[in-house]
């Protein structure tokens, strides 16, 4: 069985990282000044179990990622213009922490330049603080580092940034009917069900005021309910002990198991791809990937993963027990493998099924849509029903009078 190699020659400074250290990157290197100024990135070491859950899945929220994109994106633009400008870690982070007093985010990245003024990595100081910096971002920062290429990851985790809120605000204007749809809920539910109980009590129309304030109340109440139990839901699955059960859950559940399919291949083949180019050994790069995926299912399979690596078995063979790409991925991954060009099939492979998972996750807002629609829909014919009922009632009253 051929061992796997990366997809052009690595660095002379890579050869003595074959068993998995990485060696701080040769300084004095011509047209490379970013060299000199970057320090050495550790191997990841795993968090205790439980520890900073709550940090971790809070900085995951979808909404909590909205609002934290401008000053995420601002500090990684401002740390990229400062390398690329040949400006140390230490001076820069002296930089990109004014204000700390007043943000929350800026008193992070002042912590991690405390860190890497201190003698840290910087991936290392970032690690240290999962509630602000995600695992793909960090394991991107990891690589290069140690292979000196942080400018150039700075500018993929800018263009990353910047996609993922696209995909964010496709993912919005996807809710902005569900929320019309519940908005007509509300109002023509409350009028309907004022009708109803006038026409079920018997009451005088002046009382008309009273009865549609209690049923829009009502409708509120559930609405507002609803609305909560989304945003909690994805707090609650990230406790420690459920979320295991669920990452295996989510994965065989229709659409929902095809859209995290295809974020963790997306991040699994970008970050793997990006430590490859970078000269990084097979096994330390496939950790790094299996890192960045998020899915804790995959993290827990890194050990034995590497194993396999390590005891001969292909890149391929690996990728393929590992369960993360699909059939005609694993060919194409296959063939770079073969063919020495696997940073750039892994790098289109990233984009094909970040788009692949945004389809999957705009079939599922339709279905999502169709049934809040048809549940509405049903209640609402029950209410119109049900006024009906009454109004036939009080005409045979009547009648008999």
């Amino acid at each position: 069985m051929n061992k796997p190699h990366p997809p052009r020659a690595a660095p002379p400074a890579s050869a003595a990282r074959s068993s998995g250290s990485a060696d701080r990157p040769q300084d004095g290197a011509a047209g490379a000044p970013v060299r000199t100024a970057v320090r050495t990135a550790r191997r990841p070491v795993s968090a205790p179990q439980g520890e900073g859950w709550l940090a971790r899945a809070w900085a995951r929220h979808p909404f909590v990622a909205m609002v934290r994109y401008r000053p995420r994106l601002t500090f990684f633009q401002g740390l990229h213009g400062l390398i690329r400008a040949g400006v140390g870690l230490p001076v820069a982070f002296t930089e990109l922490s004014r204000g700390a007093a007043r943000d929350p985010f800026r008193r992070a990245v002042a912590q991690v330049g405390e860190a890497v003024a201190a003698g840290a990595g910087l991936a290392e100081a970032m690690r240290r603080l999962p509630g602000w910096f995600e695992s793909q971002t960090v394991e991107l920062l990891a690589a290069a580092e140690a292979t000196g290429t942080l400018e150039a990851a700075l500018a993929r985790i800018v263009e990353q940034l910047q996609e993922a809120q696209r995909l964010r605000w496709r993912a919005v204007s996807l809710c902005l009917y569900p929320a019309y749809l519940l908005g007509v809920y509300v109002i023509g539910g409350s009028l309907l069900g004022t009708a109803t109980g006038l026409m079920g009590s018997g009451q005088q129309p002046e009382s008309i005021g009273g009865i549609f304030l209690s049923q829009f109340l009502q409708k509120v109440l559930w609405v507002s309910s609803l609305g909560l139990g989304v945003f909690v839901v994805p707090l609650v699955l990230a406790l420690p002990a459920l979320e295991p059960h669920w990452a295996g859950l989510r994965m065989h559940l229709p659409l929902l198991g095809r859209v995290h399919r295809g974020l963790h291949a997306s991040r699994f083949s970008l970050v793997l791809g990006a430590a490859l180019g970078a000269g990084l050994e097979a096994a330390r790069s496939l950790q790094m990937a299996l890192e960045s995926t998020g899915s804790v299912l995959l993290r827990r399979r890194a050990g034995l993963a590497v194993h396999r690596l390590r005891s001969g078995a292909s890149l391929t063979d690996v990728v393929e027990w590992l369960d993360v790409l699909d059939g005609e991925s694993l060919q194409r991954v296959s063939t770079g493998e073969r063919t020495g060009e696997l940073e750039p099939i892994l790098a289109q492979l990233a984009r094909e099924h970040a788009e692949s998972a945004m389809r999957w996750l705009r079939t599922l807002m339709f279905v999502v849509i169709a049934l809040l629609s048809a549940f509405l829909f049903a209640t609402n014919i029950g209410k119109v029903v049900q006024l009906h009922g009454g109004y036939q009632h009080a005409l045979k009253d009547l009648s008999r009078e």
